[in-house]
């Protein structure tokens, strides 16, 4: 069990570092700031001391809880997912002093009984995952666009639960049981944001855009509605906007006549999806075209002629938007298509003899 607790806790610690790179400096998350990325940080050194003081406890050290930096970091980390989430799903709310009350439960830092003091700041994380879930369910009447994520933020508050069942038990069981379980946990948190991000790049930009078109107010007022989505449909069909790699939503929101925002709300809005997946249906869409009418052209330059930057991203919008594979859609179609002109065939030749006075 020492084996498996040490190479979960050291995936978890390495994992959480490398997140935070990719968060500040890969993930494109509209309007992210300086406050997401400092709790982002906070929330990652949390748990990186955390799973260290586990380390170390695995390799016969003394018992975590007795380290005042593991203890610190502890405390810490309800506050600091409380306030990386609201920032990374609504990264325009601005810091109110009221929510300075969220800080309290590093308060419990002081109380000096731990079978009281850990339980009461689980039950904090748990009410903020529960937050956290609520917030992305009000995003429901997008289930379709979202049925991956709400898949996700299932999950992580199924794990939230479980630490707190384990955090309210914690007067009954050893303390060795205590950081096994605590220190899986984590690693399976962990695992699950990795997972999740490699299956969807744009997740916590999808749902940002979609949580500040829900929960903000709309910047639409006096805009062109009918005329932009025209002038957009313009830029995508007839202009081929979607064949530029680097095409962003501030290009493309000037080209348009609005702002990021604007656009951001008026493709949620009114497509229904947010801007990334917008542009990658809209290339998905050029390359099912492109895939049967040029059947000669290898799937690689399709991808590269849509404005994929790499083929591995290319095969993963497919599978998203039409569940199958670039190959398996253009033999189905081939195959589709050699049927209907077969078809056409006999239903002319039938056609030509009944009318053929010969």
């Amino acid at each position: 069990m020492d084996q498996a607790s040490i190479a979960v806790a050291g995936f978890a610690a390495v994992s959480a570092v490398l997140l935070f790179f990719v968060y500040a400096l890969f993930l494109s998350v509209p309007g992210k700031s300086v406050y997401s990325l400092g709790c982002c940080a906070a929330l990652v050194a949390a748990l990186l001391v955390l799973e260290i003081g586990h380390l170390g406890y695995f390799q016969g050290g003394a018992p975590p809880l007795e380290n005042l930096s593991y203890r610190i970091a502890l405390f810490v980390v309800p506050s600091s997912f409380y306030f990386f989430g609201r920032w990374a799903i609504l990264p325009t709310e601005p810091l109110r002093p009221i929510a300075l009350i969220h800080l309290l439960p590093m308060l419990l830092l002081f109380v000096e009984r731990l079978e009281i003091a850990l339980p009461l700041l689980f039950l904090c994380g748990a009410g903020y995952s529960v937050w956290l879930a609520y917030l992305v369910y009000g995003l429901r009447d997008r289930r379709k666009q979202f049925r991956f994520e709400f898949t996700f933020f299932g999950v992580m508050f199924g794990l939230a639960l479980i630490v707190l069942a384990l955090g309210l038990t914690l007067p009954l069981i050893d303390d060795a049981w205590f950081y096994y379980f605590y220190s899986n946990a984590i690693g399976l948190g962990v695992a699950i944001v990795v997972v999740g991000l490699v299956a969807n790049p744009n997740l916590i930009g999808d749902l940002s855009e979609a949580a500040r078109v829900r929960y903000g107010a709309s910047t639409l007022g006096g805009v062109d509605i009918d005329g932009c989505l025209e002038k957009l449909e313009r830029l995508m069909t007839k202009d081929k906007a979607y064949q530029k790699e680097n095409l962003s939503l501030s290009s493309l929101a000037a080209a348009v006549g609005l702002s990021g925002h604007q656009l951001s709300e008026l493709v949620n809005t009114r497509l229904g999806m947010g801007f990334s997946r917008y542009v990658r249906q809209r290339r998905v869409e050029a390359a099912q075209a492109l895939l049967v009418t040029a059947p000669s052209q290898s799937i690689l330059t399709v991808s590269m002629d849509t404005g994929f930057r790499s083929q591995s991203a290319f095969y993963a919008a497919f599978k998203e938007v039409t569940g199958q594979s670039p190959g398996e859609w253009r033999e189905a179609n081939r195959v589709r298509n050699d049927l209907s002109g077969a078809q056409q065939a006999i239903d002319s030749k039938g056609h030509k003899k009944i009318f053929d006075p010969n």
